[in-house]
C-alpha cells in the first residue's frame, strides 16, 4: 500500500518536475512512510511513497522494464503476480525484483492498456511510457484503492488523494457549487466528481490515457447482475466455499504482521474462519468496543477469537472520551479524506484503525459480504415493494396508505415515528424501482435542501455520475434484488464505504485487504439467484449455510448490527455547544454565501428540543464547515 504522484507540464525542467512531484508524494508519508522514489523527466514525473509489503527490501519503485523506456508505480497489492509473472518469464520477460508491482511493466509491454484485464488485486497505477510520450492511469475493479486528477491547458496532475494535487496547484481548492447537492442528498460525492471544481475522481474499472496533450477515458469492467440458474444449491454452495478460501488465503501474502479486523458479524468472522483454514497460525484479531450496549459487538467478537484462539486486541472506548475529543477527531478525518463526508461511521473506524496499525501493517475485513449476498434488511424492503406492486390499485394505492396516514395523524406525536415509517414503504413501493432505490439512500430530502441553502442549486442528478449507469441497471429486466445488490456495490459501497476504510486505515499506515471484493467472488455473487441469497425473511442464507460447519451458532444467527455513534444524543447533550461554535464561527463556519445560517440554526434548535431527528444532516453540516475553514478559507496551508 503506497500513495503515489505525478505531473505532466512541458514549461518545467527536470528539476522543477522532481521538486513539485516530491512534494506531492511527501504530502502522502501517511500512506507510505517506509520509502520513496521518483522517476523525472523534462515536463514529466512519477512518483511513490511507499508502504512496504512485499519484497520489503528490494522493490522500490518507480520499477522498470529492461530497457528503462517504461516506469510504473502502484498503489496496493497484485495478488496474483506469482502466476503472472511465471507466463511472462515464458515469453522472455526478465525480472529484477521479487515484487508483486514489476509484473505490470511487463504486462503493459504485451498487452497495452489492456495490462488491466490481468490484474487481481487492489490498485491505482501510473505507468510512463517514455517511447510513446504516453501516461498510462488504471484504477482497480471495485475502487478500492483512490486515484485523483486535474487537467488544466496542457497539463495533468495526480495522485492517490487530492491533497497531493493540492500540494503543487493550491489555486485548485475552489468549491464545486454543483458537488453540494448530491454531498447533502447522499453524504457523499458520486465520482467522478468532488467537491472541487477543477479536480476529478478516475472512477473504478477505468483507465486514463494522457497522450499528446488530450486525455482518453474508458471502462475495462462492469458486473452483470443477471441470475443463473442452471446450478444446484449444493454447486452453489460449493463454488462459493471454494471461492471464499482462495479469495482468503491469495490476500495473505506479506512480509509484514498481518491480521483481521473482527466484529463479530458473519462476514469478519467468516473472514478469520478461511484465513484460519489456510495456515494462519497465531492469527491476531482486532475489533472496538463501546460502553453503550446498542451499538457495542465486542462479545460477539470475542466468542469468535476463542472459537479459533486467535491473538485478539479489544480498544474499549466510552462516550464521554468520544465526546471530548471530537473536535480533534473532526479536523483528523476531514484531512484524511480532503472532502467533507457524511458517513459518521468513519469515526468508529478511525479509532480501530488506529488500534491495529500499533500491533500490524496488514489487515483483513469483511467489507462487501452484505452487498454481495442481501445482509441489509433492504432487501427485505424490496422484496415486499415486488408483493405490493402486485396489489389491486384500490387496495394498494388506495386503502393502505390511507390507513396508515390516518393512524399516524391520531396518535400522539411521539409515538407517530413507527407509522410514518410504515407510510413511507408505502410510498416508496408504488415508485419506480430506480426512483425507489435511490430516495432510500437520501439522508436529506430536497426541500430541507433547498431551504437550508442561501441560493437555489438544480435538483437532478447530474448526467455524468455514476448515478447514471446505475438507474440504467436499475430500469433492466434483472430479479429486484440482484439489481439492489449491483446498486449497492456500485454506489453505497464503492462510493462510501471503501472510501472511508482506505482513508481512515491509510491515515495509520495500515493496509486493508477485503476478501469478499475479490471481483471474481463478486461476478459470481451476483449470478446467485436472489432466493438463495434472501430465503424468506432470512438474508444471507447461502453465505450462512456455507460457512455454518466454520463458525459458533450464534455467530450464523446473529442479525445484522449496524457499526455507528449515537449521533442523536451528542448532538442533544455534550456537543451541542460544538455544533453552534463549528456552523456559525467567525471566520470559519458554514460559508454565509451559500447557506442560510438563519435555517441552520432553526434545524440545530428543533434536533435539540427533540421535535426531529436531524442528527445526519448536522454530522454533514459539520464535515462541510470544516472542509471549508480548512481547504477554502485558509487555502494557503499546506494538507
Amino acid at each position: 500500500m503506497c500513495g503515489i504522484a505525478g505531473l505532466i507540464d512541458p514549461s518545467l525542467s527536470t528539476a522543477q518536475v522532481t521538486d513539485r512531484v516530491r512534494g506531492a508524494v511527501d504530502a502522502l508519508v501517511h500512506r507510505g512512510p517506509d520509502d520513496q522514489g521518483t522517476f523525472c523527466e523534462e515536463g514529466v514525473g512519477i512518483g511513490i511513497r511507499r508502504l512496504s509489503i512485499i519484497d520489503v527490501e528490494g522493490g522500490h519503485q518507480p520499477i522498470a522494464n529492461e530497457a528503462e523506456t517504461v516506469h510504473v508505480v502502484c498503489n496496493g497489492e497484485i495478488y496474483n503476480y506469482l502466476d503472472l509473472r511465471k507466463e511472462l518469464e515464458t515469453r522472455g520477460h526478465v525480472f529484477k525484483t521479487r515484487s508483486d508491482v514489476e509484473v505490470i511493466v511487463h504486462l503493459y509491454e504485451e498487452y497495452g492498456t489492456s495490462c488491466v484485464d490481468h490484474l487481481v488485486g487492489m490498485f491505482g497505477i501510473a505507468l510512463w511510457d517514455s517511447v510513446n510520450r504516453r501516461l498510462f492511469l488504471g484504477r482497480d475493479r471495485l475502487g478500492k484503492k483512490p486515484l485523483y486528477y486535474a487537467e488544466r491547458s496542457d497539463t495533468l496532475v495526480f495522485g492517490s488523494e487530492i491533497k497531493a494535487i493540492l500540494e503543487v496547484y493550491p489555486d485548485l481548492a475552489e468549491p464545486d457549487r454543483d458537488s453540494l447537492i448530491p454531498y447533502l442528498r447522499y453524504g457523499l460525492i458520486p465520482e467522478p466528481h468532488t467537491i472541487y471544481r477543477g479536480i476529478r475522481n478516475l472512477p473504478a474499472g477505468h483507465w486514463m490515457v494522457y497522450e499528446g496533450r488530450r486525455s482518453r477515458i474508458q471502462e475495462y469492467w462492469r458486473p452483470d447482475p443477471t441470475e443463473d440458474t442452471d446450478r444446484s444449491y449444493d454447486d452453489w454452495k460449493g463454488e462459493l466455499d471454494a471461492l471464499l478460501l482462495e479469495s482468503v488465503r491469495s490476500r495473505l501474502m506479506s512480509e509484514v504482521p498481518l491480521g483481521v479486523f473482527l466484529s463479530g458479524g458473519i462476514d469478519s468472522s467468516a473472514v478469520v474462519a478461511y484465513a484460519h483454514q489456510a495456515g494462519l497460525h497465531p492469527l491476531k484479531t482486532f475489533t472496538i468496543g463501546f460502553d453503550r450496549g446498542e451499538w457495542d459487538e465486542s462479545g460477539d467478537a470475542e466468542t469468535v477469537a476463542r472459537h479459533f484462539g486467535t491473538e485478539h486486541h479489544v480498544l474499549r472506548v466510552a462516550q464521554t472520551e468520544l465526546e471530548a475529543s471530537m473536535a480533534d477527531t473532526l479536523v483528523a478525518l476531514v484531512r484524511g479524506f480532503d472532502e467533507p463526508f457524511g458517513d459518521s461511521s468513519a469515526l468508529p473506524t478511525y479509532h480501530v484503525s488506529r488500534l491495529a496499525g500499533e500491533h500490524v501493517r496488514v489487515i483483513l475485513g469483511g467489507d462487501g459480504g452484505d452487498e454481495l449476498f442481501a445482509g441489509y434488511s433492504s432487501y427485505r424492503g424490496i422484496r415486499f415493494a415486488e408483493f405490493y406492486r402486485q396489489l389491486p390499485a384500490w387496495l394498494g394505492q388506495g386503502l393502505l396508505p390511507s390507513a396508515a396516514g390516518a393512524v399516524a395523524s391520531a396518535l400522539p406525536r411521539g409515538r407517530r415515528y413507527a407509522a410514518q415509517r410504515v407510510q413511507k414503504v408505502f410510498a416508496a413501493s408504488g415508485m419506480a424501482f430506480a426512483d425507489m432505490y435511490f430516495s432510500k439512500q437520501a439522508l436529506c430530502s430536497d426541500d430541507l435542501i433547498s431551504g437550508l441553502l442561501s441560493t437555489p442549486i438544480g435538483r437532478e442528478e447530474r448526467p455524468d455520475t455514476s448515478i447514471s449507469g446505475i438507474r440504467q441497471v436499475l430500469s433492466s429486466e434483472a430479479p429486484a434484488v440482484n439489481k439492489a445488490t449491483y446498486a449497492d456495490i456500485r454506489f453505497r459501497l464503492l462510493e462510501d464505504m471503501l472510501v472511508k476504510v482506505d482513508r481512515m486505515s491509510m491515515a495509520h499506515s495500515l493496509e486493508v485487504r477485503s476478501p469478499f471484493l475479490d471481483h471474481r467472488l463478486v461476478e459470481f455473487a451476483l449470478a446467485i439467484p436472489p432466493a438463495l441469497k434472501l430465503r424468506g425473511w432470512e438474508t444471507k442464507a447461502i453465505l450462512r449455510d456455507t460457512v455454518r460447519g466454520y463458525l459458533p451458532r450464534s455467530t450464523v444467527q446473529k442479525k445484522k448490527q449496524g457499526f455507528g455513534v449515537p449521533l442523536r444524543e451528542w448532538f442533544k447533550t455534550g456537543l451541542h455547544e460544538m455544533v453552534g461554535d463549528y456552523l456559525e464561527s467567525e471566520p470559519g463556519g458554514l460559508p454565509a454565501d451559500t447557506f442560510d445560517r438563519k435555517a441552520v440554526r432553526q434545524l440545530v434548535a428543533r434536533h435539540q428540543k427533540g421535535e426531529a431527528d436531524y442528527s445526519q444532516v448536522i454530522w454533514m453540516l459539520l464535515n462541510y464547515a470544516t472542509w471549508h475553514d480548512l481547504y477554502v478559507s485558509r487555502s494557503s496551508a499546506r494538507f
